[in-house]
């Protein structure tokens, strides 16, 4: 797993071109999410990587969809979640759909399954399906239309506007 050595490098091998080799597993309840997980490789099969899904069962807008690389976290896609008895989490990011990004520095600092790099993703994907189809188009996974169907999506971005 040496092949991480700046934030270059991490934003490589959340972009570079990978593939499903196997369908994935239908979703399984584990404690208050439902979760799917599954393996996607580099396109020359030297790479692998795994892909969670994972949505809470009695609050649909909050979920959080992940591709792992070993041990490290690199990108995670949020939605609204963070909620309390008394309002939102002290983090405002919460409020808002987001990701996280993992950077060189979150790796130095033992944090590889907790990256800190966050970006808003207001525009990108609106509830749970539609930041499926985001996160796969961004992770570079080039069959996924062979075992995700979202031609009912007809979503219309900002950056269509």
């Amino acid at each position: 797993m040496d092949i991480i050595r700046n934030d270059e490098e991490i934003l490589n091998l959340i972009k570079c071109d990978k593939k499903i080799l196997k369908k994935p597993s239908s979703p399984k309840a584990s404690n208050r999410d439902i979760t799917t997980r599954f393996k996607v490789v580099s396109i020359d099969e030297t790479l692998e990587f795994e892909i969670f899904f994972a949505q809470n069962a009695r609050l649909p807008e909050d979920f959080s969809l992940g591709l792992m690389f070993g041990k490290y976290l690199l990108l995670r896609c949020n939605g609204f979640h963070g909620t309390t008895v008394s309002g939102y989490h002290k983090y405002g990011h919460h409020a808002q759909i987001h990701s996280h990004t993992l950077t060189y520095n979150d790796i130095m600092n033992g944090r590889n399954d907790k990256p800190t790099k966050i970006d808003d993703m207001t525009g990108k994907y609106v509830n749970f399906v539609s930041a499926q189809l985001h996160f796969l188009q961004s992770c570079g996974i080039i069959n996924y239309q062979e075992f995700f169907d979202f031609s009912y999506l007809n979503q219309i971005t900002f950056d269509d506007l």
